[in-house]
């Protein structure tokens, strides 16, 4: 499961950071062509930047609560029930040692 969805983030990803890199050119090449004004490839840029980064944001949010309910339904202990039960062994630890 958790192999599955980390495929699929990179795919995501991936194409993210494609477009991210190639969109500047893209929209030179719009300027350059004559199809809209630089203006319009500023703002164009801008605007797939902010949806590309709401991607990116939305899709991290979506990982964690994916990865999240498959680590609950697995049943692993979570970072804090294992700190919880460290300390629950030490205070036996320290209650054993007075017994004996």
């Amino acid at each position: 499961m958790f192999e599955i969805i980390r495929d699929v983030a990179k795919i995501g990803l991936g194409a993210l950071s494609l477009s991210k890199e190639n969109i500047k050119k893209i929209t030179d090449d719009l300027v350059e062509i004559g199809k809209v004004s630089r203006e319009e490839g500023d703002r164009l840029l801008k605007e797939i930047q902010t949806s590309s980064d709401e991607y990116r944001k939305n899709l991290q949010e979506t990982i964690e609560e994916s990865v999240k309910k498959a680590v609950d339904r697995a049943g692993f202990a979570t970072k804090s029930e294992v700190l919880e039960l460290r300390k629950k062994i030490e205070e036996l630890e320290l209650q054993l040692k007075d017994h004996v």
